[in-house]
């Protein structure tokens, strides 16, 4: 009797745990959570050009990040299998590190071009990485992911 309720007070302590980690990843969001921070006193101007500003950024990228997906999950099949191939794992790889050049770039024009209309601007960490659900390398948290904040 004692061993069986052992084990289902280790069972709910972990769902107990995993709900507190649950709550706490999704506190704090709201709008514009992953985004980047903004001044609390911007006029409607200003929050209207950082709006526009943060959509042309996530559409200018939305095709780097279709990519990097795709190739990484090509890279993770490549490394799956029994006998990779590692011409093509590096060529994956290549490929994966000049698209994330490219992202890298485009991301710091937008934080550049984001500080000129808030200068107090800060490069956030949200949930996501993309335009999705399922986008980016699968670790969860990068900077201006997460949907659409309008």
């Amino acid at each position: 009797m004692k061993k069986h309720l052992f084990s289902r007070m280790v069972v709910v302590g972990a769902v107990v745990m995993l709900m507190g980690f649950g709550m706490n990843a999704f506190a704090g969001m709201g709008p514009g959570s992953g985004m980047g921070a903004a001044s609390a006193n911007l006029t409607d101007d200003q929050i209207k050009q950082m709006n526009t500003e943060r959509n042309e950024f996530q559409t200018a990228t939305q095709g780097i990040h279709q990519q990097l997906n795709e190739k990484r999950q090509a890279l993770n099949t490549e490394l799956t299998k029994q006998t990779p191939d590692a011409a093509t794992a590096a060529s994956l790889q290549k490929d994966i590190s000049d698209l994330q050049a490219q992202f890298d770039q485009k991301r710091l024009t937008h934080i550049l071009k984001m500080k000129k209309i808030d200068p107090n601007f800060t490069e956030g960490r949200g949930m996501g990485h993309g335009m999705g659900p399922g986008m980016g390398p699968g670790m969860g948290n990068s900077p201006f992911g997460g949907g659409k904040t309008n």
